[in-house]
């Protein structure tokens, strides 16, 4: 008899103890990006340069944390059409005091999802699919897809990885308010990753503070090392067909010296170290940002604002299901 897959243990500890935290200093997603994914998932359409969405079809969202991009489906009139399926206590526990309107809310994971067969139009994960990018969520995930859904994954990031190993002909770039979209060079440049490199050279100090963080990550799933797409090949899955469409937005994070270190802390990775651990990475982060940062980290200042410019970006992908 084989043992059924749970949801991964450090993803649950981890969630259960700073889902506070995760909800105060992790980023949301930029409408710029979320109304044009919607539209690619089949959840609506564009009409006269204005987005209109159909909330009678049912939306199922594994991972959905503490709602960080919940809030938009609910802002676009998603409530008794939206299930929520989550596997850890403590980010239900935000979840919950966040949407109270939201009901249909299942503790539960990819794994083993309480829905019927057929249940839901789109299936949508944010920031989560990296924990459980294998063919047994996928075989659950296209059960409980109507035939023709879809499959929507998206994830905020802040450094170039392999995760954006596509060619830029076959992705879709969005400036979503970044100061430096219009620099960025889409032409000469053949593949996303370089595109993202020379976006996030612009901050020295992000980009040395991304590099030190990832020496702690040893070996939990990260969206930033791509393996999620491996699950997604034609010849790796047989429940999806191939990736359809991927966006990419850029846009600008304003942050004050002392917002930058509770960012990272809510990385599973981070949030697992013990108390003398976090204060050395609070203070290396630190260290670089005193060494790093000029006049152009703060370039808002001009306007009044002070704060360390950290260049973002999303990644959205759309398949479909195979059914």
């Amino acid at each position: 008899m084989s043992v059924e897959k749970q949801a991964h243990s450090t993803a649950i500890t981890s969630f259960d103890l700073n889902h506070q935290d995760y909800d105060t200093f992790r980023p949301s997603f930029v409408p710029q990006l979320v109304d044009p994914f919607l539209v690619s998932l089949g959840l609506g359409k564009k009409v006269d340069d204005k987005f209109k969405f159909d909330t009678n079809k049912t939306i199922v969202e594994i991972a959905a944390g503490t709602g960080k991009f919940t809030k938009n489906l609910i802002d676009h009139g998603w409530k008794d059409n939206l299930i929520i399926v989550e596997p850890s206590q403590g980010m239900l526990t935000s979840f919950k005091k966040n949407f109270p309107q939201i009901k249909n809310v299942h503790q539960a994971s990819s794994y083993k999802i309480p829905l019927q067969d057929n249940t839901a139009d789109s299936i949508i994960i944010a920031q989560g699919y990296h924990w459980f990018s294998d063919q047994d969520s996928l075989k659950e995930i296209s059960r409980v897809l109507k035939p023709n859904g879809t499959l929507g994954l998206i994830w905020n990031f802040d450094y170039q990885t392999s995760s954006q190993d596509t060619p830029t002909e076959k992705a879709t770039f969005i400036n979503g308010g970044s100061l430096y979209f219009d620099e960025l060079d889409f032409k000469s440049i053949t593949n996303a990753t370089q595109v993202f490199k020379q976006y996030f050279d612009k901050q020295p100090w992000s980009e040395r503070v991304s590099e030190l963080i990832y020496n702690y990550d040893l070996g939990v799933p990260q969206y930033r090392r791509g393996d999620w797409r491996k699950s997604l090949s034609s010849e790796e899955s047989k429940y999806f067909n191939p990736i359809s469409e991927e966006l990419f937005v850029f846009y600008d994070k304003l942050m004050t010296k002392d917002e930058v270190y509770p960012y990272w802390e809510t990385r599973s990775y981070i949030t697992e170290l013990g108390s003398n651990e976090k204060l050395n990475v609070k203070n290396k982060i630190n260290e670089i940002i005193n060494s790093n940062v000029t006049s152009e980290s703060t370039p808002y200042s001009a306007k009044g604002d002070d704060r360390l410019l950290k260049p973002m970006a999303t990644h959205a992908v759309v398949v479909k299901v195979n059914k």
